[in-house]
């Protein structure tokens, strides 16, 4: 690959973590006015003819026979369990402290791996999942941010566990869906409309608040406002995610995507929405570190 393709393509995986760090800002702030259910929703309304115009305008084909259930698959275990799960987490605990618990995705998959595949399981691995689990500490014990729409600590902390086991198994039923098929976009695409209808019935009960935001006061309008945003943000970083994976080593993407922690810490710090100490700060480096650790050989 020409240097210049090669800086382009570390660009995007660095773009990438940012993106994701920014959806998780902007969901704290609309989770003042719409719950994670409703969050979830606008996110995929607002994604997936996003992602389907990406496709087309990169002359991705449709993927088809395993691709297509594959990828079905993992719209419905990630973008309908993991990230109302997530989301979860955001309003009850931070963008922030969520963040960390998220990070070790990676390395949750290479644990599955070593458990179901009987991949090798290394020392590295070992202590790269030490300081990623103290880091998810510091984030926890104290979190960023207060409870928003009535989602209590005990539900988020739950929430932000259960994500990243989510987020780790649909990460292989990714790798399995693109050895069948090289559209990774329109791959993405077919997951949210998959996962869509799931989640509108899911939301049915929100789908008022949703349309009382459109006509209703400034901050509710607001709310909406910031999770369409974050849907938008989201979306790009998906796109952008696969895009990387692409172009670059698994290790070297990922390194630099898994910086997205640091970005939320100084997002969710710079704009006041969350009291980030340094303990929030120590716990995203050490959640970058594990997986850096975890990464690279």
């Amino acid at each position: 690959m020409p240097v210049e393709s090669l800086h382009w393509a570390h660009t995007i995986a660095f773009i990438t973590g940012f993106l994701f760090a920014v959806g998780d800002v902007l969901v704290r702030r609309a989770s003042k006015g719409l719950t994670p259910r409703a969050n979830t929703l606008v996110s995929l309304l607002v994604g997936t003819p996003l992602l389907v115009v990406l496709a087309l305008a990169l002359g991705e084909e449709a993927p088809r026979g395993t691709a297509l259930v594959l990828y079905a698959a993992v719209g419905i275990l990630n973008f309908v369990v993991g990230r109302i799960l997530f989301y979860t987490a955001v309003a009850g605990l931070g963008a922030a402290s969520s963040a960390v618990i998220v990070s070790p995705v990676l390395l949750i998959a290479s644990f599955m791996a070593w458990l179901f595949l009987g991949e090798p399981l290394t020392a590295r691995l070992l202590a790269a999942a030490a300081l990623v689990t103290l880091a998810i500490y510091l984030a926890v014990s104290k979190p960023s941010g207060r409870p928003l729409g009535g989602v209590s600590r005990k539900a988020a902390v739950a929430a932000g566990i259960a994500a990243p086991l989510v987020f780790a198994a649909s990460s292989i039923i990714v790798r399995a869906a693109g050895l069948a098929s090289d559209s990774p976009v329109a791959g993405a695409a077919v997951s949210y409309l998959a996962a869509l209808p799931f989640v509108a019935v899911l939301a049915r009960r929100d789908a008022s608040s949703i349309l009382e935001a459109v006509y209703s006061n400034s901050s509710r309008r607001a709310a909406l406002l910031y999770a369409a945003a974050a849907g938008t943000a989201v979306t790009l970083a998906q796109a952008s995610r696969y895009v990387s994976l692409d172009q670059l080593p698994v290790a070297e993407a990922v390194m630099l995507i898994s910086l997205f922690p640091i970005h939320t810490v100084a997002l969710a710090a710079l704009l006041g929405e969350e009291k980030v100490k340094p303990r929030h700060i120590a716990a995203a480096v050490l959640a970058f570190t594990g997986v850096a650790l975890g990464i690279t050989e």
